[in-house]
């Protein structure tokens, strides 16, 4: 299906564990709304505090643009665990009756994929909060490794790599373990004044996956700085991608291209360059955020050919940030 003389909208959400983001594009490409909200990882939170989430994030993105329901072609919800079927169920029956057939649910790793690829096969590498690596084949074909939470998974993740830090810092407190300066920035960190102290703020975080998570940053700082255990962590979590990547890549009849993604990858981290320097793999790095890899999914799987016009167009409003 292509576009008629009427303008033809989508609305695409990229929602993770720690934040989701929505977006709004013309059939040619052209954003004209962006818009950040909650998480929305129905794994994560209640169904009712996401539902709200994409409710509300869908209203303002339409509202932003001057959009009205009607003109909308798609609305593509890329959120993380979104393919599992029990997931799948409850979101049709949540939207389905609003959107019907316009409704289109995958899993948020397809987004970021197709930041790197334009809608091309490809694997992503994902290491945000948790780590994945996702392969969508030329046939169609899904594959991953990984992915599978943080009590069994997300090696390599932010996660991972903040709890690594915080049991070093535990280990050096008891004699167990090296010295090392990830004591001096987690203490500064939650603001507390000796390691014990650091096990309630921890285990007392109203969301403690995050709050590790978000240590992670504190790890790249200290092997900037040359600390040996910070140098370490950073090159077992390159290991751990490395394998994930690897190990899809397995599964697969042809090589194809590893897209890197999250926020640990996008970024110019210690941790990016290790995996570079480690990569047996062709890596890409997105220049565009994955929301705009969420819309590029939206037009494909409503029948639009992403040529290289409106490739252009996503390019010029979608651009990554280091932050992303």
């Amino acid at each position: 299906m292509q576009s008629n003389n009427q303008s033809q909208w989508f609305i695409a959400l990229d929602g993770g564990g720690t934040k989701t983001r929505a977006a709004i594009c013309n059939d040619k490409g052209e954003i004209k709304a962006i818009v950040d909200g909650e998480a929305s990882n129905p794994l994560s939170r209640s169904f009712e505090d996401v539902a709200s989430t994409i409710r509300q994030l869908i209203s303002e993105v339409m509202k932003d643009a001057g959009v009205k329901k009607e003109e909308v072609a798609a609305v593509y919800l890329g959120l993380a665990g979104a393919d599992r079927p029990e997931i799948t169920k409850r979101l049709q029956a949540e939207f389905g009756a609003e959107w019907g057939e316009r409704l289109l649910l995958d899993n948020d790793a397809v987004a970021a994929l197709y930041a790197g690829t334009w809608g091309e096969p490809g694997i992503v590498l994902i290491a945000g909060t948790g780590s994945i690596a996702y392969a969508v084949t030329q046939q169609g074909k899904r594959y991953r490794t990984g992915g599978w939470g943080y009590l069994v998974g997300d090696e390599g993740s932010g996660f991972d790599l903040g709890r690594r830090a915080a049991v070093a810092v535990m280990r050096a407190s008891d004699g167990r373990g090296a010295e090392t300066l990830l004591t001096e920035l987690y203490l500064e960190h939650y603001q507390v004044s000796r390691p014990e102290e650091l096990i309630a703020c921890i285990y007392g975080a109203s969301n403690p996956r995050k709050d590790l998570a978000d240590t992670s940053t504190l790890v790249e700082k200290a092997a900037r700085l040359g600390d040996p255990i910070a140098c370490e962590l950073i090159s077992l979590a390159a290991d751990d991608l490395q394998e994930l990547a690897s190990a899809c890549q397995r599964k697969l009849e042809s090589l194809l291209p590893v897209v890197l993604a999250g926020g640990l990858l996008t970024a110019n981290t210690r941790l990016r360059e290790e995996l570079l320097l480690k990569a047996t793999f062709e890596a890409r790095i997105p220049n565009v955020a994955p929301v705009v890899g969420a819309l590029v999914a939206a037009m494909k799987r409503a029948g639009w050919t992403i040529h290289a016009d409106i490739q252009h167009q996503l390019q010029l409003s979608g651009r990554v940030s280091e932050e992303e």
